[in-house]
């Protein structure tokens, strides 16, 4: 199949918003109970509570299944399902082919494309079977290592679908918890154990090098606080990479509301200086392992032109669970270059 095909069976493809959108919203509020996050196998169905099953609700079509097997994987499929740096790993051709795998009793894990730029990494596993998956007791665990080592993260998302009744796609994302922790070139492990009821230990390693382009990290260091002196939201830091802009936010609260449980979690949507607005699909919020929601991290889209001004506006649900913004803590950002 040629890529006007491709794209042709993927533009039919009818991606229910509302439903995505809905899980989200249950997902960020199962994220904040989440009070302390360790380094643990993770299925691969979640990534940090935070993530989007984009790909599960079953609606990959035939022409998009006949696709997948002759089309890279993440590009084009990014680019449907709303990754928020889809355009650009599109336009530039972001990705490194990997084309790897691993095999045991009847079940083989193949990893096809990734991508990695010191912010967010980006995975795509295709299984496939001997025999038809089913229904299965067990989920088994599938998690990826970086050099042998758990990731720690602050969000992401994963999808997974089937394309036929013995072909299963998957694709990760995940945004680290700390930016640029690791060298230029890692090594990623992406672990399958008795995924799908079957009794496989699946491991497929590859080295894989940082995209290259332009790291621009900025430090506004600007502050709101509401009337009462309750709440108080700081920027810290917005840092622009190939593969996202990403936000690092500080919010103060009084220290029992950690005792009790009942820190607040603030949604938030972003403006740019031409007016464009990112919420919704278009930003990822995610908390900082262990510091209940003292640290968050907001992760938008990459951003080619870096604007002059960022406008940051927390939002909380009100009593009949409509967003309402808190005017108080309207930030603006200004981003002059530090480095």
């Amino acid at each position: 199949m040629n890529k006007d095909k491709f794209s042709e069976s993927i533009n039919n493809i009818n991606v229910p918003i509302e439903k995505l959108m809905e899980r989200e919203k249950t997902a960020m509020f199962l994220a904040k109970k989440k009070r302390k996050v360790g380094k643990i196998k993770r299925s691969f169905l979640v990534a940090c509570g935070l993530g989007i099953s984009l790909l599960g609700s079953g609606f990959v079509s035939t022409g998009m299944a006949d696709a997948l097997t002759n089309i890279p994987l993440i590009g084009s499929i990014y680019k449907d399902f709303r990754d928020i740096a889809s355009d650009k790993i599109d336009r530039d051709h972001l990705t490194s082919l990997i084309d790897k795998q691993d095999s045991q009793n009847g079940l083989t894990m193949t990893v096809k494309e990734a991508a990695y730029d010191g912010a967010r990494l980006m995975v795509s596993v295709v299984y496939t079977s001997e025999q038809e998956f089913g229904i299965s007791e067990t989920d088994g665990f599938g998690y990826i290592t970086i050099n042998g080592e758990p990731v720690e993260q602050v969000g992401g998302q994963t999808g997974q679908d089937d394309i036929n009744s013995k072909t299963i796609i998957e694709h990760h994302q995940v945004t680290f918890a700390n930016y640029d922790e690791y060298s230029d070139e890692i090594e990623i492990t992406v672990h399958g154990e008795n995924l799908f009821g079957y009794e496989a230990d699946l491991e497929v390693t590859f080295p894989l090098k940082k995209v290259a382009g332009e790291i621009t990290e900025f430090t506004p260091g600007v502050s709101a606080i509401t009337g009462d002196g309750i709440y108080t939201v700081t920027a810290e830091k917005v840092t622009f990479s190939p593969l996202a802009t990403r936000i690092d936010l500080t919010v103060d609260y009084p220290v029992e509301m950690d005792a009790n449980d009942t820190w607040p979690w603030f949604e938030y949507y972003v403006m740019d200086d031409t007016g464009q607005i990112y919420d919704g699909l278009k930003l990822q919020p995610g908390m900082m392992p262990g510091k209940y929601g003292h640290h968050m991290v907001l992760t938008l889209p990459p951003m080619d032109i870096v604007p002059t001004f960022l406008t940051l506006i927390p939002q909380r649900t009100n009593s009949e669970g409509y967003r309402e913004e808190i005017k108080e803590l309207k930030l603006v950002l200004p981003l002059i270059e530090t480095k």
